[in-house]
C-alpha cells in the first residue's frame, strides 16, 4: 500500500497545529493530499414546533457549528502550504460518523490524542468508533507531537486478522525505518506464538524492512510490555492491531487496545 491521500480530524473548539504540521509533513514526504476534517452536531434534537425554546436553541447551536466550520477551515488552510494539495470535509453530523464517511477517500487517517476525549459524541471524535468502523488504518498522535520521526518502529504482533492488517498498511513507514522490532507477548503458549513472530518478521524482511523480532513476558499487562519496548528501543512509533466489536449501536474497544489509546507520549498506528 502507498500512502496518497491522508484525512486529518480536526476539532470544532481549536485547531491543533502541530497535528496539522505533522499531517504536512506527511504529506509531504508520500507525496499525497490532505484533507482537514471537522464536525459537530446540536445536541439539541430540532422540534416540530416553530418559534418554541427547542427550536430557537437548536437553530443557534447550528449557526454557531456552520461559522466554526468555517473558522477551522481558514485556519487549516493557512497552516498547509501551497505545495500540499489540500481539501477540506465540514459536516454538520456526528464527527465519528462523518469522519467515517469521508475515510473512503483516504490511506490513512491521523487523529490527534486531544481526540481521544469523549464527551456525548456531537463534538468530539470517538476514536474507538472510527477505529472498527472506518476500514482504514489511524495514526493517533502523540499530544503535543510536530512529527513523526518512525525511524525506530515497534509492531505489537498477535497472529490475527488485525494484527496482519496493520503491518500490510504500516509497510511505507516500516520500510523507511532503520530499525523495527515485532514483539509478541507470552501468553502461555510460547512455541506457536514465537512461530508466528517468525513468519511475520520472515514477511516484513521479503519486503526488505530492517527487521528482528523479541518475545516479551507478560508481567505488567501487555500494553505495558509494549510500551516499555518501544522506550527501550528510542521508538516514537507502535504499530498494532485496533480489537473490539459493536453491540447495539455502542462501539466496544478491546483491552489491550484500549489501554494503547490511554499511553501518552507516543504515536499509534493501529488498523482494523
Amino acid at each position: 500500500m502507498e500512502i496518497r491521500n491522508i484525512v486529518v480530524g480536526l476539532t470544532l473548539d481549536a485547531v491543533d497545529a502541530d497535528l496539522v504540521a505533522l499531517a504536512v509533513d506527511l504529506a509531504r514526504h508520500h507525496k499525497a493530499s490532505l484533507t482537514g476534517f471537522v464536525a459537530a452536531q446540536p445536541p439539541v434534537v430540532a422540534s416540530m414546533g416553530a418559534g418554541d425554546v427547542a427550536g430557537v436553541l437548536y437553530t443557534e447551536q447550528l449557526n454557531e457549528i456552520e461559522a466554526s466550520i468555517k473558522d477551522v477551515r481558514d485556519k487549516f488552510k493557512a497552516l498547509v502550504p501551497a505545495s500540499i494539495k489540500t481539501d477540506f470535509a465540514g459536516r454538520v453530523q456526528q464527527p465519528a460518523i462523518g469522519l467515517i464517511d469521508v475515510a473512503r477517500k483516504a490511506d490513512l487517517i491521523i487523529i490527534g490524542s486531544a481526540g481521544e476525549a469523549r464527551d456525548d459524541g456531537f463534538r468530539s471524535i470517538d476514536i474507538g468508533e472510527v477505529l472498527l468502523g472506518a476500514g482504514r488504518p489511524v495514526l493517533l498522535v502523540a499530544q503535543g507531537a510536530s512529527k513523526l520521526k518512525a525511524d525506530k518502529i515497534v509492531v505489537a504482533w498477535k497472529d490475527t486478522k488485525e494484527a496482519r492488517r496493520a503491518i500490510v498498511d504500516a509497510l511505507p513507514l516500516l520500510k523507511a525505518a532503520s530499525d523495527v522490532q515485532v514483539v509478541v507477548i507470552d501468553e502461555g503458549n510460547l512455541g506457536p506464538e514465537r512461530e508466528s513472530m517468525l513468519d511475520a518478521v520472515a514477511w516484513l524482511e521479503s519486503h526488505e524492512v530492517k527487521v528482528r523480532g523479541d518475545v516479551l513476558p507478560d508481567e505488567d499487562g501487555a500494553a505495558n510490555a509494549i510500551t516499555k519496548a518501544a522506550k527501550t528501543a528510542g521508538a516514537d512509533l507502535i504499530v498494532s492491531g485496533a480489537y473490539g466489536h459493536s453491540r447495539l449501536r455502542e462501539w466496544l474497544v478491546g483491552g489491550v487496545t484500549r489501554d494503547l489509546l490511554a499511553t501518552p507520549g507516543i504515536h499509534r498506528f493501529l488498523s482494523n
